[in-house]
């Protein structure tokens, strides 16, 4: 979620193999990493099954997936420790649920319930098209719900808060999203558990909506098949075929989450006492955070204030920005990069590039072995399979997800510019056998054995089939980046991205939409400046959203940075990667973090505040007249 990302092929590669022991959904989600004999692979793509296991790298799949992969990226956050502490209490799931941070004991004090327990799940039923009501359909919603900071016995002076925290692409959410996940914990939460204590006479009610299309949120269609025998059967299909996924945009989303709001209210689970009415605050980070700024904008009569962490709402085609900010986060000094940490991965990509240029098979076959990259000998026969190896980096550069204070091997900027340093000036190695080394160095952290598979013809086939790619969101989230926003990671000649420049165009981001959608590139073209017409991007025409960003992040590119005045506050996180503000607090946050929550915290709360005020002088104005 999130992520909401994007990170290279190698990145994901890497934080694949890293992770793959806390997050078991990612297994069935990329099955992508390198074991299985090409004969195997191929006999398993002849299966039916709704979550087939590939293990060998297809890079591309995760090129788009930037907000599939926003928390995957952090997993450094998570520790061991973690795990016994909570006595393995939270099992990970095969189908779904643990994509975010394990859960923790509540770090607030107190009588704290114990992870999850106070957490329901619940499900609301959505229409199915809610701009053409007369199609009948509806489809279940699942959403989550915690009343531990709710009074039981309110007084006609009380205060009730709504915070919703929501859900965006990626795999399934579950309980912990209420009560320690990456999500919408540092805000949303510790902000919640901070109301309740400082006030008897305050309420929040904590919710979590999936959306639709991911997770458990899925709608079911069947066909009518009218036997030889006469006899009439109705299969299910999957819902992220072509005609299907009609049905899946951020704007039924939103209203979705419209509804959501309106049948809290309408069915009584949230009171209204004297003349306060409940007021809702939405929690997103990455798309999510999207999600929450676009609510606040469409539907201001429900939704009072927002805050939307790492949200790129300006969608972009050709989003070459974000590689030039790679480049630049590897020469800031305060997250360990430097000069000479960017010229050696640039010139590395520079050697790489002239190299599978060139008519030279020997020189092609011994990068390929160099790096692991699967039938050496012919692989760069196929310019599409060059660009994905080259297009992206070779190696791991982690700027999306950067922890500082994790403790594993190359686990940081500072960490791999260190050992890229010490390859060259240490070692006296090239900037390409730096690469090398760092690439072979990365492997062996990851653990990983076998080849990575760069056939860039199987992952179009792949992504086409709407019963092997549905799981963990990755068909649904390809078809929003077709169909509403872009968002290539494209890499330019003469720019500041380190990586293969002139590789990675948007050629083949273009085929996955042709081929897995029958999207053509003008449509794409159209759908971007569509979304753009109806949200207005930086241009937000509202009021009551704080827009969170880190300077370290690369989608803040296309993040609201600019202030627009009181109603529209902006805040930029020094040091700071994706939404790192949203996960809980850890003593080892930096300054510039543990401030950011800070200033999170107070503006809503004067919102609130601000909020209830109007609300008590209408009603006096009413009484007046």
């Amino acid at each position: 979620r999130k992520e909401i990302r994007v990170p290279s092929r190698s990145e994901c590669q890497h934080r694949y193999q890293h992770n793959k022991n806390f997050y078991l959904p990612l297994s069935t989600v990329i099955m992508s990493i390198s074991s299985t004999p090409r004969s195997s692979l191929l006999s398993t793509r002849t299966t039916t099954a709704a979550a087939p296991v590939f293990t060998r790298w297809q890079p591309k799949w995760c090129l788009l997936l930037w907000l599939l992969w926003v928390e995957a990226v952090k997993s450094d956050l998570i520790s061991a420790r973690e795990q016994l502490r909570r006595h393995e209490q939270q099992q990970q799931q095969h189908d779904s649920t643990h994509r975010h941070s394990l859960l923790r004991q509540d770090h607030h004090g107190g009588n704290s319930p114990e992870p999850s327990s106070d957490v329901q799940t619940k499900w609301i039923e959505q229409p199915l098209d809610h701009f053409r009501l007369s199609d009948g359909r509806s489809f279940s919603q699942r959403y989550f719900v915690s009343h531990r900071h709710v009074r039981p016995t309110p007084s006609a002076s009380s205060s009730t808060y709504a915070f919703l925290c929501v859900g965006g692409e990626g795999p399934a959410l579950d309980k912990s999203v209420l009560v320690d996940s990456v999500h919408c914990t540092g805000d949303m939460l510790e902000l919640a558990a901070k109301l309740y204590q400082q006030s008897n006479q305050t309420s929040i009610y904590l919710y979590a909506l999936e959306h639709r299309y991911y997770g458990k949120s899925y709608p079911t269609f069947s066909r009518t098949i009218q036997n030889t025998n006469g006899t009439i059967t109705q299969p299910q299909e999957s819902p992220v075929t072509n005609q299907n996924l009609v049905y899946l945009s951020s704007r039924q989303a939103q209203a979705d989450l419209a509804h959501f709001v309106s049948e809290r209210e309408k069915d009584h689970s949230l009171p209204t006492v004297g003349t306060k009415k409940t007021q809702w605050v939405t929690f997103g980070g990455s798309y999510p955070g999207m999600m929450a700024a676009w609510a606040r904008l469409r539907f201001p009569h429900l939704i009072t204030a927002a805050v939307s962490s790492s949200a790129p709402i300006q969608p972009k085609l050709d989003f070459g920005a974000y590689n030039n900010h790679v480049g630049q986060v590897l020469q800031m000094t305060n997250v360990g990069g430097s000069s000479a940490c960017y010229d050696i991965v640039r010139q590395g990509h520079e050697a790489l590039s002239q190299v599978l240029s060139s008519d030279n098979r020997t020189k092609k076959e011994q990068v390929a072995l160099a790096f692991s990259v699967c039938e050496p000998s012919t692989v760069f026969d196929n310019p599409s399979n060059a660009a994905q190896f080259l297009g992206d980096g070779v190696i791991g550069i982690g700027t999306q997800g950067n922890d500082p204070a994790c403790s594993k091997p190359l686990c940081s900027i500072a960490k791999r510019c260190a050992a890229l340093i010490h390859y060259s000036q240490d070692l006296g190695k090239s900037p390409m056998e730096s690469l090398q080394l760092m690439a072979q160095e990365q492997r062996k952290v990851h653990k990983e054995t076998e080849c990575s598979d760069m056939s860039w013809d199987q992952t179009l086939e792949f992504l086409a089939n709407p019963i092997q790619a549905q799981a963990g969101g990755l068909r649904s989230w390809l078809w929003q980046t077709c169909t509403e926003f872009g968002f290539y990671q494209t890499c330019h000649v003469n720019s500041t991205c380190p990586f293969g420049q002139g590789w990675h165009t948007l050629k083949e981001d273009y085929e996955i939409c042709e081929r897995a959608f029958g999207v053509a590139p003008a449509q794409v073209r159209r759908a971007i400046q569509e979304t753009l017409g109806y949200y207005g991007g930086r241009n937000l025409a509202a009021t009551r959203i704080l827009s969170v960003n880190g300077d370290v992040d690369p989608w803040s590119e296309l993040a609201l940075r600019h202030s627009h005045g009181r109603s529209l506050p902006t805040l930029v996180v020094a040091g700071a990667s994706h939404h790192f503000w949203t996960h809980a607090s850890k003593s080892s946050d930096e300054a510039p973090v543990v401030a950011a929550r800070q200033v999170i915290h107070q503006t809503v709360m004067n919102w609130l505040r601000e909020a209830e005020e109007e609300v008590e002088h209408d009603g006096e104005s009413i009484a007046t007249s």
